[in-house]
């Protein structure tokens, strides 16, 4: 794929999930439970316009990444969170997971996820999103129907994101999506890692290109709590370290490169890939 045209992708992708976020939630008339009627809404207003989470799983499951048992944040650690800031990203950590899990068919574990999610939530005054809709009960009431699925973590992520707006919580929609997003980058570079799947690395090295708008959107809302700068730090230096990487004046001679043309080391791989673990690990011991 050409660089110039996943850059339009892109782009496409984030107006497409911004169009979800604005308009009512779709409509899942496989659901065996009906959507709350919700009534419209103002656009919450956002630096940037991120990716979902369960759009970023399916791009790495497109290249045949597999599920891995243990791969996955354990849900019991969710009690050892105890600022916003740790429950907000380890939010969006098991918003991957449960992502993963729905798109490899392990209800069990979607189910614990998407129980711990609604656990963080009302801790950080998100619980409206369950509370006066019948988004949990849809889930747990259709964990055989993988389509079904799909559309009500699109319903949450709708939900999500008005809750932010209605709270005046907009601080936190970088902070969740960075912990979705460095989840799914682990989860991928655990693949490549244990399985040597070739075919995950250019997706990993074409999420990478993301990082950049989380930590925009971070800056733009640093004041809101004192631990975002911490954040901007870490995301900033995985950014550099990829930055620094040698395939990368590969993109700079040929600008139109495509990622799968793109030659990258076993010794670049595994060094991203020890800076991704470093990072999400951080995350998830709190």
């Amino acid at each position: 794929m050409n660089r110039s045209f996943v850059i339009l992708l892109c782009a496409s992708w984030m107006l497409f999930f911004s169009a979800c976020s604005n308009d009512n939630p779709p409509a899942d008339n496989q659901d065996s439970l009906p959507t709350d009627s919700t009534a419209t809404v103002e656009v919450p207003e956002r630096n940037t316009t991120l990716p979902s989470p369960l759009h970023v799983a399916a791009m790495f499951k497109s290249s045949g990444m597999k599920f891995i048992p243990g791969l996955i944040n354990p849900t019991a650690k969710a009690a050892s969170y105890s600022t916003s800031i740790q429950r907000a990203q380890n939010m969006g950590v098991y918003s991957a997971d449960m992502a993963y899990c729905v798109l490899n068919k392990q209800s069990n574990d979607a189910q614990q996820d998407m129980k711990t999610i609604r656990e963080l939530a009302n801790q950080i005054n998100l619980g409206k999103i369950f509370d006066n809709t019948a988004l949990y009960d849809r889930f747990n009431n259709n964990l055989g129907s993988e389509d079904s699925l799909r559309r009500i973590i699109a319903d949450i992520q709708f939900e999500t994101d008005q809750q932010l707006e209605a709270n005046q919580q907009n601080h936190l929609y970088g902070v969740i999506f960075s912990g979705a997003w460095i989840e799914s980058m682990y989860i991928g570079a655990q693949v490549y890692k244990k399985e040597g799947n070739q075919n995950i690395v250019p997706t990993l090295l074409e999420q990478m290109n993301v990082l950049k708008s989380i930590v925009t959107e971070l800056e733009a809302q640093q004041a809101a709590d004192p631990a975002i700068p911490a954040l901007i730090t870490d995301l900033k230096a995985l950014q550099a370290h990829f930055d620094q990487m040698p395939f990368k004046k590969q993109l700079n001679d040929k600008p139109d490169l495509e990622f799968s043309e793109i030659k990258v080391t076993k010794e670049e791989m595994d060094a991203l890939v020890l800076k991704i673990e470093e990072l999400r690990n951080k995350i998830v011991n709190g």
